[in-house]
């Protein structure tokens, strides 16, 4: 990377690991967006008991204590660490989700340094999420929210969902369309089965449904679990692995609902997964659902993809492409279809679950990679800069 460099300052509310999401894209497209002569940087919280802090070679990381005087990471601690950053070489500052006390202090950050300031809701502005805690929602938007999108200089959504719904709170700001990228796995290097099944011994000799997201109301989750309640008897050769970390009362609660099936050796509750067991786990399911109510992009269904895992998503995910490409099902939301899509899946040979599992890789292949996006990032950096043409990834309805 030369010194002509663009310098850019990411700024996200947290990458620790089992915070998900940005957590995990952020990181990602810094350390592409090097390969593309964009020299970024990384502003996060620091936040205890949510795993380590993602590590992206050659991106320097500024990582913050939220200190004991914290709501929403806003702290004085958070001031304080935003002071070097004002003489630091920045020309742009993109910032990375909402509500947190990071996003405000991009915006304050852009303003006083004269740069522009991009915002990727990462899936914030979707109706569902919006509605969930809605009055605490309102109540920071009329607070500091609406001035963040005012003062942007342009959007960047991941979906053309996404996009659609910055339109509809009234922002004709320019938008670029960029997808989250995905790393294809080396297909000739599959984990040890025994690696999963000593962990979790109850998927032993069986074949195993995965759920791998963040547990979250909008997942779906509580509606996977009654659906498999349903299903699970008559088809005992399937075991369906929950894996993923939320909310410690709603997590109890979902374990509550699926008490019998744990007893009967039906469900298991993998928590966190990351690493070895993370990949063991995409390697060996034989299918993937995410029945959610919301997501701007849903970095679990390319994941899941990318190792040839035939998925079951919702109308409510812009993954409408697993159905159209033949990788597997996309539904509406709800019971009645989940139920519906799972019936058939359970019952479909393994042969041609397997070959829907190789389309989904060859979409991933074809449509989305890290480097394509950083590419059209870059682009549009420097198209708001005027350094640069009109990129191809503005959104044009």
């Amino acid at each position: 990377m030369s010194e002509a460099a663009l310098p850019v300052l990411h700024v996200v509310a947290s990458i620790n690991r089992l915070t998900g999401g940005p957590a995990v894209s952020v990181p990602e497209l810094a350390s592409a967006l090097r390969r593309q002569e964009v020299a970024p940087v990384i502003l996060a919280l620091d936040l205890p008991g949510q795993g380590p802090a993602a590590n992206p070679p050659g991106v320097p990381i500024h990582l913050v204590a939220p200190g004991a005087f914290s709501l929403r990471g806003f702290s004085p601690a958070l001031c304080r660490a935003m002071r070097p950053l004002c003489t630091r070489p920045v020309r742009l500052v993109h910032n990375h989700g909402l509500w947190m006390g990071p996003n405000v202090e991009a915006r304050r950050l852009a303003g006083k340094r004269r740069v522009p300031l991009v915002i990727s809701p990462r899936g914030m502005v979707e109706q569902w999420s919006l509605g969930h805690h809605g009055a605490r929602k309102r109540l920071a938007w009329l607070l500091y929210e609406k001035s963040n999108f005012t003062h942007a200089a342009a959007f960047h959504a991941t979906s053309a969902g996404e996009a659609r719904s910055i339109r509809r709170l009234g922002f004709r700001q320019p938008i670029a369309v960029i997808p989250n990228g995905v790393r294809l796995p080396d297909v000739g290097a599959q984990s040890d089965r025994r690696l999963l099944e000593k962990r979790f011994p109850a998927l032993a000799g069986k074949r195993v449904v995965l759920f791998l997201s963040r547990l979250h109301p909008k997942k779906g989750v509580a509606e996977l679990l009654a659906v498999w309640s349903r299903l699970a008897e008559a088809h005992s050769s399937w075991h369906l692995l929950v894996a993923g970390t939320g909310a410690r009362e709603f997590g109890e609660r979902l374990e509550s609902q699926a008490a019998p099936l744990i007893d009967a050796g039906r469900v298991t509750f993998a928590g966190h997964l990351d690493g070895a067991a993370k990949v063991a786990a995409l390697e060996h399911a034989e299918l993937f659902v995410l029945p959610s109510y919301s997501e701007n992009f849903g970095m679990a269904v390319a994941e899941a993809l990318a190792h040839g895992l035939p998925c079951i998503v919702t109308t409510a995910t812009p993954w409408s492409s697993v159905a159209e490409s033949g990788a597997g099902w996309c539904i509406e939301t709800g019971e009645a279809p989940l139920e519906e899509a799972l019936q058939e899946a359970l019952r479909e040979p393994g042969e041609s679950l397997h070959e829907r599992g190789a389309r989904g890789r060859d979409l991933v292949a074809r449509e989305y990679g890290w480097d394509a996006a950083a590419r059209e990032m870059a682009m549009f950096y420097r198209w708001i800069l005027g350094e640069g043409p009109e990129p191809s990834s503005l959104w044009r309805e």
